[in-house]
């Protein structure tokens, strides 16, 4: 999807956005800062490689209007020609100081780059990169004084993955872009992707996967008595190889391969249009599973039955059968307590 081997920096400023609530300064660009091979090489490493990690892909947004999105309309201006990249960089600064209130958002560099050559879905197009570093990189040092701010490299260093950052690519530009982002301290959910940003997930087939598996692990919980973890477990679990098994999901085969056998049909087309509703999304009849969504979201199921006298069952996803087969579930009426009881040959 995203391509970056032919990348290189076009334009590049380096910036300290201050805390407008302890009434700090900002740093402003007064020129672009000119990178040798070396550095050049390094930042793009540290910049691409933190913005690789992010799967959604994203694009401005705003509740009454996408113009009023400040930094959709500043980017907009830019890449038609109508602002330069000196201007551009100091009035994104000043965007992000003005949503820098909360007491928790911290001060911290802010590199703001023009990308060239980077192929995405198969075009290619520039960008823009905004990368905000908050934490100290042992790598990457700087320097600031009355006449700005200069920033060295270390030999050898450990690359690190940069605090807050996010990649807009000058492709459908009337629909809001399409821009990838990470948020790598996470203090402030909102603040970077929405306060500063105003981004909402574009409604692709990674969106439909991820919502999908999450709506179905929801779902699973009203499956059986709310004790009845394994029951749970189990339907996740079918779930999942349905998923794996298929390169698209559509409502017959879910009917056909995991509905119809829990026989939980019309539980789920009614909890369905209730998630819907909850979460403000649209659900496609059929959709392409993406699979590095569907990697990350299975890492987020859990595999363990926890129960509250500190004892723990870990279950195979990959052998639920197995495991259905040799694992029972009952009541003690004496203990007035449930149980499971385990088959096993060996301890391995």
């Amino acid at each position: 999807m995203l391509n970056t081997k032919r990348t290189l920096i076009e334009h590049i400023t380096l910036q300290k956005v201050g805390s407008k609530q302890k009434e700090e300064l900002n740093f402003l660009a007064k020129a672009e800062e000119n990178l040798s091979d070396k550095e050049e090489k390094a930042l793009l490493k540290l910049f691409l490689s933190s913005i690789k990690s992010s799967i959604e892909v994203n694009k401005f947004a705003h509740h009454i209007k996408i113009e009023y999105n400040t930094l959709y309309d500043l980017t907009k201006t830019y890449f038609d020609q109508q602002k330069d990249f000196i201007s551009y960089s100091n009035e994104v600064l000043s965007h992000l100081y003005e949503n820098s209130t909360h007491p928790q958002i911290k001060t911290g560099e802010l590199f703001i780059v023009e990308f060239e050559d980077i192929e995405y879905n198969d075009i290619i197009t520039n960008g823009i990169g905004i990368f905000k570093i908050e934490k100290k990189l042992e790598f990457l040092n700087f320097n600031h004084s009355e006449e700005g701010i200069d920033f060295i490299i270390s030999k050898g260093a450990k690359l690190q993955k940069i605090d807050k950052g996010c990649l807009i690519l000058n492709t459908e530009k009337d629909d809001g872009f399409r821009i990838f982002s990470v948020d790598n301290n996470a203090y402030n959910a909102s603040f970077w992707k929405k306060d500063f940003l105003g981004l909402e997930e574009v409604h692709n087939d990674s969106f439909q996967t991820k919502h999908y598996i999450n709506m179905i692990s929801e779902f699973s919980a009203n499956l059986a008595d709310e004790n009845d973890t394994l029951a749970q477990k189990d339907f996740i679990n079918q779930t999942m190889r349905v998923f794996n098994e298929h390169e698209f999901i559509n409502n017959d085969i879910l009917k056909e391969e995991l509905l119809d056998p829990f026989e939980v049909t019309e539980q789920f087309n009614d909890y369905k249009e209730e998630y819907k509703q909850i979460h403000n999304v649209d659900l496609e009849p059929s959709f392409n599973i993406e699979q590095k969504t569907l990697k990350k979201e299975r890492k987020k199921i859990k595999s363990e039955i926890l129960m509250d006298t500190k004892i723990q069952i870990k279950i195979d996803a990959n052998e639920i059968d197995t495991v259905k087969d040799n694992i029972e579930r009952g009541y003690d009426e004496d203990k007035k307590m449930y149980f499971y009881k385990v088959y096993f040959n060996e301890e391995l």
